[in-house]
């Protein structure tokens, strides 16, 4: 069943990564949900000011970082 992750939720999940960059799926496996899980809540948190896009790969995967 899919499940609405909220920003807050990723951005804990983000921070106890522990890495500087991190992408979607790194996210969706720390907190064991699917990727499109987290669409709202990355929408949320960007708005927010608390995630920041950093760059994409040359597979096009995006990398964000935490911005507080």
């Amino acid at each position: 069943m899919a499940r609405n992750v909220t920003a807050e939720e990723i951005v804990g999940a983000a921070r106890e990564l522990g890495q500087e960059e991190f992408t979607r799926g790194d996210v969706a496996a720390k907190l064991g949900v699917e990727k499109p899980d987290l669409r709202k809540g990355f929408r949320v948190a960007r708005k927010d000011g608390k995630l920041e896009k950093v760059r994409d790969d040359e597979e096009n995967t995006a990398y964000f970082k935490l911005t507080d």
